[in-house]
């Protein structure tokens, strides 16, 4: 895919002026986040892991989840620089406006800096209808896919004459980072592997045998997470990553109709992005046209591989598809027409501009962390149903491996660790925790009841409820209650 001259030099512009309007163009969809320690559970999950990390807990073994090691990790460097909700969020939006830039870098060699500007901006705008506004994974790990597809693109002019550089290679090594992250990433980096394969293979001489590029290419992708295996391996802490990496997923069941009420929802959300990449495709070369349906087919099918889907899963293939629309986008008039409509189809309903609701989550978070620290007494605090970042804003320890709130009272998520979720809950009551946090009612749908009964049952026999507080989010409002002073034996509620 060599670039013409005029191609060359157009890439060549594509530099640090786009770049520093992709930054500013994604501050401004970001900022009324920044500094809101509740913008969504999942990354402010990680950001409490990755903070407990640096009190030596270590994932899956002190803190559980499915999730990747490299994802935890990235948040342990994150939270060493701040461990302030900004501190992520502007990681992350450093991340989404360097995803853009490389968005562009690849557009660019089809069309003209209007089509890859726009194409940038394309997928800033459209993080925000599908809850890429914060630090959720896929903000992180689409910026190592869509710098190995760059290179995997720089790479195949050389590759189709039999000559493999170093391009390639670090294309493989950034997609298994970003496996390391979200698992799903595997289909998208699989592809990559197989398009510099096939395109080796064909090649009419090499310079090398391509068994060996090939197996050397594999084992790039392959060992970011063989290394985080073995290093679990040799802890003596296999079967719980096995767990955590292989068999949970399987265990957790699927709600596919709710599932695919959200997969009708992520296409509509999607539709405007989708429709003026397929009005590109006939403005694509042909072989950029293949490349790139393939990497959107590679895309769909990690997010159709995931049974219980949320919105968010959708993410990834914004890449994919913002690049695929650049062509049309580069129309002198039409591209900017096209742009302010998507563009509106996307933040019309949005809260990019709702710079108030920091402000009312952190004011909760105050509340609630008054609350726990004026009747704390040296007992555990148990976050059975509410925010999980409580532990580390009071700097109390987790009573369970099972902090996010889900693995506790969601039913889909019953004994899908290496950990009895009932045993885990009758331990942590054992332990008489002094405070618990939970809502009025269960939030998590369909609720585990068994779990949800007994830690009922012990804060209305042992506790008094010493706080109410309304605590939003970027997608609910929630009350949650403090019940506290449970080893007092002072059981009257002091609110009504």
């Amino acid at each position: 895919m060599p670039l013409t001259k005029a191609g060359r030099m157009a890439e060549g512009a594509f530099g640090i002026s786009p770049l520093l309007l992709l930054l500013l163009a994604a501050v401004a969809l970001r900022a009324s986040t920044f500094g809101d320690p509740n913008v969504g559970g999942d990354e402010t999950f990680y950001q409490t892991v990755g903070i407990a990390m640096h009190h030596g807990a270590v994932p899956y073994v002190d803190v559980w989840d499915r999730k990747p090691w490299g994802l935890f990790f990235l948040f342990y460097l994150i939270t060493g620089i701040s461990s302030a909700p900004a501190g992520y969020q502007l990681i992350a939006t450093g991340f989404a406006a360097a995803t853009a830039w490389i968005i562009g870098r690849i557009a660019i060699r089809w069309t003209d800096r209007q089509g890859a500007l726009l194409a940038g901006l394309a997928y800033l705008v459209f993080l925000i209808p599908f809850q890429g506004y914060g630090g959720q994974s896929p903000v992180f790990y689409n910026l190592f896919i869509a710098a190995a597809a760059l290179l995997v693109l720089r790479a195949t002019p050389g590759l189709r004459k039999g000559d493999v550089d170093w391009r390639s290679h670090l294309a493989m090594l950034l997609a298994g980072i970003a496996i390391t992250m979200k698992t799903t990433a595997f289909f998208e980096a699989a592809f990559l592997g197989l398009w510099c394969s096939t395109v080796l293979l064909t090649a009419p001489w090499a310079k090398r045998p391509p068994g060996r590029t090939i197996v050397a290419w594999a084992l790039l992708g392959a060992a970011p997470a063989l290394l985080i295996a073995a290093g679990y391996a040799l802890a003596g802490y296999w079967s719980i990553y096995w767990t955590a990496m292989v068999t949970s997923n399987f265990t957790k069941s699927a709600d596919w109709t709710s599932s695919a009420i959200r997969y009708a929802i992520m296409f509509s959300r999607m539709a405007p992005l989708l429709i003026v990449a397929v009005l590109s495709l006939p403005e694509t070369p042909g072989n950029r046209r293949s490349f790139m349906l393939l990497w959107l087919l590679a895309a769909f099918v990690g997010v159709a591989s995931v049974p219980h889907f949320f919105m968010h899963y959708g993410l990834p293939v914004l890449v994919p598809v913002s690049v695929a629309s650049a062509a049309f986008l580069g129309r002198k008039w039409l591209g900017p027409i096209a742009f302010m409509v998507m563009a509106w189809f996307a933040l019309h309903d949005s809260q990019v501009l709702d710079f108030d609701h920091a402000r009312r989550s952190q004011a909760a978070f105050d509340e609630l962390t008054q609350a726990i620290r004026h009747h704390d007494d040296g007992g555990p605090l148990f976050v059975f149903d509410g925010p999980h970042q409580l532990y580390t804003m009071t700097d109390k320890p987790f009573p369970t491996p099972l902090v996010f709130t889900a693995h506790l009272g969601h039913l889909m998520e019953k004994d899908v660790s290496h950990l009895s979720t009932l045993g885990e809950v009758k331990r942590v009551l054992a332990m008489r925790p002094s405070t618990i946090i939970a809502a009025p009612q269960p939030r998590q749908g369909p609720p585990n009841l068994e779990t949800d009964n007994l830690v009922r049952a012990y804060f209305h026999a042992h506790c008094r409820r010493v706080a109410r507080v309304d605590t939003p989010d970027w997608l609910n409002e929630s009350i949650i209650d403090v019940w506290a002073d449970c080893r007092t034996g002072k059981t009257a509620s002091v609110l009504p």
